[in-house]
């Protein structure tokens, strides 16, 4: 389990997170939005990376930490936070091992970051535990239906399988995955968005895209010249998707789940 943990804060130290996050920085503003944060909330964002959740969240006057397994990517949300002007308790921590006390937050985020634990049960289990009676949980997760699960089904030909305990993370993006694991919720509300990428074209957004985000950047160290192979492979994803004939445009959807206590 460690080496497996390690090897996942070494593929999301790779490239240029900080970066990409950019381009899905409307998912946190809408998540908090919808989830209705307001001043004085105590309020968790999970596997937060460079802070697409936290700093919305404090903006809005909330009292915020973002945690994270990476150490890179706190440093990256650090940098955001100074920038937006708000105050962000930045800590490396695990989402199966959340390393604060019962009922702590009244809102527990996570934007893409959870999804990636290896274990959900736990995961889920600790995210409800530090929230407090009355709280919301929300989360948002790629839909395997949708284009990040052509994408997952490719890189996943090439790549070495995952653990035995590491289940599936496109699992979260499923209502019925969601019910599952936080199965003591008292209501659990539902929405299908796109975060939608225009670029000029696939093999254009291909050069910027896979050289900043971990997961290409390790398998391009592991694949060596394959990784010819699945560029291409996955440029046939994304042109099946793509909804413009003279440039690129990629609905990339996601389901917002919001989990109340």
């Amino acid at each position: 389990m460690d080496e497996f943990k390690e090897r996942q804060r070494a593929m999301w130290a790779a490239g240029d997170y900080a970066t990409l996050s950019d381009y899905i920085r409307h998912v946190g503003e809408h998540l908090v939005e919808t989830a209705g944060v307001e001043a004085g909330d105590r309020v968790l964002d999970v596997a937060c990376g460079t802070g697409n959740a936290a700093i919305p969240a404090a903006r809005a006057g909330g009292e915020v930490t973002g945690l994270d397994i990476t150490p890179a990517l706190l440093e990256g949300g650090r940098v955001k936070a100074a920038e937006a002007g708000v105050d962000v308790e930045w800590v490396e921590g695990d989402a199966e091992s959340l390393p604060f006390a019962d009922e702590s937050f009244d809102r527990v985020f996570s934007t893409f970051g959870h999804m990636f634990a290896p274990r959900h049960r736990q995961t889920a289990e600790e995210m409800t535990r530090v929230c407090g009676e009355g709280g919301l949980i929300g989360i948002c997760c790629w839909t395997p239906e949708g284009v990040t699960g052509g994408l997952f089904g490719a890189m996943a030909s090439y790549m070495p399988p995952p653990p035995d305990f590491a289940q599936p993370p496109l699992l979260w993006g499923t209502e019925e995955h969601v019910r599952a694991m936080f199965d003591g919720a008292s209501g659990f509300r539902f929405e299908r968005r796109a975060a939608t990428i225009e670029w000029e074209s696939a093999e254009g957004f291909a050069d910027f895209f896979m050289p900043r985000f971990g997961p290409f950047v390790t398998a391009r160290q592991v694949l060596g010249e394959r990784f010819a192979d699945l560029r291409s492979d996955v440029l046939e994803v994304w042109e099946r998707w793509n909804e413009s004939e003279d440039s690129f445009v990629l609905p990339q959807e996601y389901l917002v789940s919001i989990v109340s206590y």
